[in-house]
This record gives C-alpha cells, sequence and structure tokens, in this order.
C-alpha cells in the first residue's frame, strides 16, 4: 500500500506540501486521487520530512567514529600531562635504530592463491617508509620508542647500521692521505 502511495508522490513533489488538513488537495491529477481514496494527508506529510533521530546527529556515534579515525598525537594526558604515544604507529611499524621506519606491505594475507609466485614473496618482505614520513612516525612516539632497543636474536639486526650513506654511519671512515 505505502509503495503505491510513494510511487505516486514522485511525479508531483510540490503539490504534496500544499496540501491542507482537510483532506482537500489543490494539486495534480495523480495525488488528488489519492487523497480521494481517504488516505491521510499527514502521511503524505510525514513521507517528506527529515527523519528526526538520524545517526549523524547522534553524538555517542560520533564520538566513537572520532576515536577510531583519529592517529594524532596526545600532548598532554589527563593524568600526568605527559606526551603520549600512538599506539598503532606501534602495532604497525618497526624503528630502525638509523632512525628509518619498516612496514609490511598491505594486503599481505588476503587473496594469496591469486597472488603470483614473484608477488608472493614480495608481499612477504618488509618495506622502508621515506623521510617524510619518518619524521612524522618520529612525532608521533615518544623519545623512549626512538631509542635504539637491543633484543636476543633479534631479525633485523643487520638493518639497524646503514654505513653507506654519510649521516647514518658509525664506523670510522678509513683515512686515505692526499698524494
Amino acid at each position: 500500500m505505502l509503495r503505491l502511495v510513494f510511487s505516486k508522490l514522485h511525479y508531483s513533489v510540490k503539490p504534496v506540501l500544499n496540501l491542507s488538513f482537510n483532506g482537500i488537495s489543490k494539486c495534480s491529477t495523480p495525488i488528488a486521487s489519492i487523497v480521494n481514496k481517504n488516505y491521510s494527508t499527514t502521511l503524505l506529510q510525514n513521507a517528506f520530512q527529515q527523519p528526526q533521530h538520524s545517526l549523524l546527529s547522534n553524538p555517542n556515534l560520533i564520538q566513537i567514529s572520532n576515536e577510531i579515525n583519529a592517529r594524532t598525537v596526545t600532548k598532554y594526558s589527563m593524568s600526568k600531562g605527559k606526551r603520549k604515544s600512538v599506539k598503532t604507529v606501534l602495532k604497525r611499524f618497526y624503528r630502525l635504530h638509523w632512525g628509518g621506519w619498516i612496514r609490511t606491505i598491505a594486503g599481505r594475507h588476503r587473496r594469496i592463491w591469486a597472488k603470483s609466485p614473484k608477488r608472493r614473496l614480495r608481499v612477504k618482505q618488509h618495506v622502508l617508509c621515506n623521510s617524510t614520513q619518518s619524521k612524522l612516525l618520529d612525532k608521533m612516539v615518544t623519545s623512549y620508542w626512538r631509542r635504539p632497543k637491543y633484543y636476543v636474536d633479534d631479525p633485523y639486526e643487520p638493518y639497524h647500521t646503514r654505513e653507506e650513506c654519510f649521516y647514518t654511519y658509525k664506523k670510522p671512515r678509513p683515512y686515505f692521505p692526499p698524494e
């Protein structure tokens, strides 16, 4: 029954809004025939009103969605007033001793059956973040996580030093006297 009402309503939207409360309409033929069949004019008027309780006006849902999607740094915590690390950075990334950050490739566990053997090998590897991303990640964690951490049998041990770069080498450079 409501389908019939709404299917006829979309032909003339403006005349529906001009309906009077006594059941007499000032509109075109399709709507007049609906009103003459003793359909309530309040039903027709309520069909075009905005919902009173929409999900976007619920403050609890907005707060929950902001907490889920927020990757912002807490500069002053409520308890001690200290800066806090972003937990998702610590879960998703790993910091090397020379300041670089590595991450896994997204979708590495999904649809493995559809990936070629070369891509399966590539997806198992880690990827270096660029310098802009590394600086941003450094800002998102506290100084505790920026300090080098030493673990027993660390699989990332060969990658913690970067001797080939001028800014990150640790060992002294060999001296070649001028000839």
